[in-house]
């Protein structure tokens, strides 16, 4: 199934539909003479409106009968509803003559109806494309644009990453198994004026069950533009969400500063931090006082060969700073440890929930596997952000173990130096208060304990979600 439909059709139908009708002859005429053209709609009249409708028109519509009532709908959206004679409706097409589609309903007494379509501007179709898989690998990309403003380039994209891009119809891509594996195809094609729009492929089929069970999903998505800079300005309509490769309706959404937030504050006091444990300390402790407001709450850990719990959840900030000045380091680092006991600690939180990791090296000593935190990490779904401090013992393996479980959340990596440590705590400050907060809806089997994959995409190739990678259904 290709999941871009409803939203394609979503973006063709945003014509500025602007009601102005009145039952008042009066009232009509002055309404009548703001209009640029009149476009009479006569039933049974089927001959070709000729020349170019756009701007403010005045449709006059004849239904062929007395006393009907009138309903008018543009592109499948309806724009009156019940107008009685004389039937004049006007409506604003926007500044370009692009084709529309308009449908008139008349209903009358004993029953009487008469309903019929006429199009105007045919063949000048707004922005917009469909990608299609023609063959295994092969997919193929149809695109309209306006004749005033044609297309330009059409492009492939993975995950904000531009991977191949043609400038010639047909438009046609071979797609590499890595990207088919990340369950969906994402194009975008721009036009000579630089006017862009995207679609994309999924390879879920149309959900045919006996039984079906709806539910609501709650995330939180940050947004990242190609310098890296945390976007929180990005309208509604940019979002999709695909889970478990089908398309969910996003029922809700605002911003998640909106809503109090529990962190989790672990900080590596093992002995390697001997020297700089003062420094640390201070920029934890100025993310402490930045970061939080009225009612989030925060705990903070010492990751230390057994984890060390300082102060429990709390708001009470003096607490909290108390906590951290009273860290000292020692011993060998259980970081592994010390995420899962966070991890078990924000379970039951009702708040906004995040872990922040500030360590200078690998995991040395815990009881708990790699492969465990993997599983545990999924189940949470709570975002981890790691600061990778410079000095200590961070292997590229250990990095890439950090940056996976960082990427499964929605979270990140920051390496960080003595000069540039509050900086990433900054960075980190931005993050949780731009996100945003998704409420979606999906209709899919009623399978429990199945883990789900989301995706967030935007429309944009130019910004970049980051959110859970998935979740376990109850």
């Amino acid at each position: 199934m290709n999941a871009s439909r409803q939203h394609r059709s979503r973006k063709e139908g945003r014509i500025g539909v602007t009601l102005l009708t009145s039952l008042l002859t009066a009232t009509l005429l002055t309404l009548s003479a703001d209009a640029n053209t009149q476009l009479v709609l006569k039933r049974g009249d089927h001959s070709e409106h000729q020349g170019e409708y756009k701007g403010v028109v005045d449709l006059a519509i004849d239904p062929g009968f007395d006393g009907a009532k009138v309903s008018v709908a543009v592109d499948g959206q309806k724009v009156a509803d019940g107008v009685l004679s004389p039937y004049h409706v006007i409506v604003d097409f926007g500044p370009l003559p692009m084709q529309h589609k308009i449908t008139i309903t008349a209903v009358g007494a004993k029953g009487k109806r008469a309903k019929w379509t006429e199009t105007i501007n045919e063949g000048n179709l707004p922005l917009n494309i469909q990608v299609k898989q023609i063959e295994a690998r092969l997919f193929e990309v149809e695109a309209n644009a306006p004749k005033e403003d044609p297309i330009d380039v059409v492009q492939l994209w993975d995950d904000g990453r531009l991977v191949a891009e043609t400038r010639e119809a047909p438009y046609r891509f071979e797609v590499s198994d890595s990207l088919l594996a990340g369950g969906f195809v994402q194009v975008t094609a721009k036009t000579k004026g630089g006017e862009e729009t995207a679609d994309f492929w999924s390879p879920a089929g149309n959900i045919v069950a006996q039984e079906l069970q709806i539910r609501t999903v709650p995330i939180f998505v940050s947004v990242v533009d190609r310098n890296g800079q945390t976007r929180d300005d990005v309208d509604r309509s940019q979002f999709r969400i695909i889970d478990n490769e089908s398309e969910a309706k996003i029922i809700e959404f605002g911003k998640a500063f909106d809503q109090p937030i529990s962190i989790a504050l672990l900080v590596d006091a093992s002995a390697s931090m001997t020297e700089s444990i003062q420094h640390a300390s201070k920029a934890a402790l100025e993310f402490v006082q930045r970061a939080l407001k009225d009612g989030d709450r925060c705990s903070i850990t010492a990751i230390q060969e057994v984890p060390r719990r300082k102060q429990a959840l709390t708001g009470d900030r003096a607490a909290v700073e108390t906590a951290l000045r009273a860290i000292r380091p020692v011993g060998r680092t259980a970081l592994y440890d010390a995420v899962v006991s966070a991890l078990r600690e924000l379970r039951e939180e009702k708040n906004r929930r995040a872990i922040v990791v500030m360590t200078d090296g690998g995991d040395t000593t815990s009881s708990y596997s790699y492969d465990d935190v993997q599983k545990l990490v999924r189940e949470a779904g709570i975002p981890i952000y790691f600061i990778a401090y410079e000095g200590g013992d961070n292997e590229p393996r250990d990095l890439d173990r950090l940056r996976y479980l960082a990427a499964e959340t929605g979270g990140f990596v920051a390496t960080a130096t003595q000069q540039n440590l509050l900086a990433r705590y900054t960075a980190i400050e931005k993050d949780l208060r731009a996100q945003f907060a998704i409420l979606y809806q999906v209709s899919d089997f009623a399978k429990p304990n199945q883990y789900r994959r989301v995706r967030v995409v935007l429309d944009s190739p130019k910004l970049t979600a980051r959110t859970i990678k998935g979740y376990f259904t109850p």
